[in-house]
């Protein structure tokens, strides 16, 4: 064992983090979401948003599409129910005006041409701007934002949320040239740019590759998606098959659901734990009616009495494949079919790359670019985003976008340093009190069912101030180290058996990372030692009923 104190000696003992707080290793972009917590705790929600703001410039979007892999890495899901982080990050948006730093460094001269305008395009341009270089954003639709404003359903992102972030970015200085389509980088090159950022995300459909899959009646998820996103009439029938089982797919069936279907299957060849989709996603279009068909695969599609017939096959898992999900095997007799008005493939998309821009692509169909810089094989061209990974989340662009700020920049003759500091510096850390236990995560507040299938009005909705500062008190701060004050211990033995707890689901005390031990011939003094397997989560600092374990800040105890 190590990091020991005795009551005998009264010593302060500080166990420190082994590493930076899961929650913001899982962050692509690293923000400082236990500071960000702290603040909603204490009411400083412009605070509280100016932590999120220095690392990202699009706030409200990801407050509600980001799919929140903080949340899956919180100590607190083991306990309670990990915290709600994007729910949390939305709040902030909606109670302080968002300000971006209208500061910019002295113009370099250095012009930088962005293809493409989407989370990828808009965060690279944003940063380029403030480091002083002139940043261009070429948009080849008559709006920016990319797949946020194409492919998003306005139950998700209503578009003036988007625009409102939009609106911020471009008032640092960053130019958007929209109905503008860029034939080849060569064309930008004789317009003097220094430097090229392709984002162009990815738009072109994937075909399943069976028989009938381009008769009438067959359409693609991105393409039902951008249609209704730009209001055109959609009309689908009675009910609908959705093949995929990624976010499309479900934006796809849920969408279906508000433009008049009344029944959409989808239809997905792996079991729900495979499924790629936003779990949070899937349960949404369970409660709305959606159905989902696990372990199935269509086969072929034919015309049948004005109705589509779909041949499809059980599918059964066998050995995990490259993305360490189990392959999908063909069941050989389990065979069946079911006749559908409509039928939406969404099974993924790869970028649409002009062969004009001359830039390599992998046998995946992606941009080929360095991981580290996002460097093509073409000098003084990046790329980044969709057009690179394929289809990812907007917190992945974002994180692109801001790899490319700093590359680009770099390649310009800078630093490539783009971090900012708009939060005040934490100095000091309000204690928490003895005995606050984490309590249950609270639910997203949401629309109510009978009100969704009518319009495309926004589902979730937000917390509360209360809930909010209830909610965002629950953290564990383990970002800070735990301090030991012996003296204070009784021996009650409470931290011993939440931490068992949280390690294995019982209260056990032999498998606790935290060990409390009486001194030999002293009735009330004891020794509090942590094993080498603690991360300190801190879950013992909050179940302390008399103060012997506390946080610490700045080397002051709090």
């Amino acid at each position: 064992m190590s990091d020991t104190a005795t009551k005998k000696s009264s010593s302060l003992v500080c166990k420190e983090p082994n590493q930076e707080p899961p929650c913001v290793l899982a962050c692509p972009i690293g923000i400082d979401i236990p500071r960000h917590l702290r603040l909603i705790s204490q009411g400083q929600f412009a605070d509280a948003l100016a932590v999120i703001v220095d690392k990202l410039p699009l706030p409200s979007v990801c407050g509600r599409v980001c799919p929140a892999p903080c949340e899956t890495k919180c100590r607190l899901g083991e306990v309670g129910g990990s915290m709600p982080i994007r729910a949390l990050k939305r709040f902030v948006t909606e109670q302080a005006s968002i300000q971006l730093d209208q500061r910019t460094a002295k113009s370099t001269g250095k012009p930088v041409a962005i293809v493409g305008s989407g989370p990828a395009g808009l965060t690279a341009a944003y940063y380029l701007t403030k480091l002083g270089h002139k940043a261009t954003v070429f948009e080849a639709l008559g709006e920016p934002g990319g797949m946020m404003r194409l492919c998003i359903p306005d139950y998700r992102l209503p578009k003036n949320v988007l625009t409102a972030d939009i609106e911020a970015i471009k008032s640092v200085g960053v130019d958007i040239i929209t109905n503008t389509r860029i034939g080849s980088i060569d064309e930008l090159s004789s317009q003097g740019y220094a430097a090229v950022f392709v984002a162009i995300g990815a738009h072109k459909p994937v075909k399943l590759g069976i028989d009938g899959e381009d008769i009438t009646g067959v359409v693609d998820g991105i393409s039902l998606l951008k249609d209704i996103n730009q209001g055109k009439e959609v009309r689908l029938g009675g009910c609908v098959a959705v093949i995929g089982g990624g976010n499309a797919a479900i934006d796809s069936a849920r969408v279906a659901m508000r433009a008049g279907a009344k029944e959409a299957i989808i239809f997905y060849r792996r079991s729900r734990e495979e499924m790629p989709a936003n779990q949070a996603e899937v349960d949404e279009a369970l409660l709305e009616g959606v159905r989902i068909e696990f372990l199935a695969a269509p086969t072929k599609i034919t015309k049948v009495n004005n109705m589509l017939r779909m041949g499809c096959i059980s599918m059964k898992l066998g050995k995990e494949d490259d993305s360490g999900r189990r392959r999908p095997e063909p069941m050989p007799g389990s065979e069946f079919n079911i006749d559908v008005d409509t039928v939406i493939i969404a099974i993924g998309q790869i970028p649409d790359i002009p062969g004009q821009l001359g830039l390599l692509l992998t046998k995946d169909g992606v941009v080929e670019a360095s991981t580290g810089t996002l460097e093509t094989g073409t000098t003084g061209v990046f790329a980044g985003g969709d057009a690179v990974t394929g289809p990812a989340s907007v917190i992945e662009a974002v994180g692109a976008g801001r790899k490319a700020a700093s590359s680009i920049d770099k390649y310009l003759g800078g630093t490539g340093t783009i971090d900012e500091t708009l939060s005040p510096p934490e100095e000091t850390v309000i204690p928490l009190k003895p005995l606050q236990p984490v309590g249950q995560r609270a639910g997203t507040p949401s629309l109510p069912l009978g009100e969704r299938l009518g319009s495309f009005a926004e589902v979730e909705l937000g917390f509360t101030e209360q809930t909010a500062m209830e909610q965002a008190a629950r953290c564990l701060r383990c970002d800070l180290p735990i301090t030991v004050d012996a003296s204070q211990c009784a021996g009650c033995m409470t931290c011993v058996l939440r931490c068992s707890f949280r390690v294995d689901g019982t209260f056990n005390l032999a498998t606790s990372r935290i060990q409390i031990t009486r001194l030999v011939n002293h009735a009330n003094e004891f020794e509090i030692a942590f094993t080498d397997e603690c991360d300190a989560c801190g879950i013992c600092v909050r179940y302390c009923p008399y103060g012997a374990l506390t946080r610490q800040k700045a080397g002051k105890e709090v």
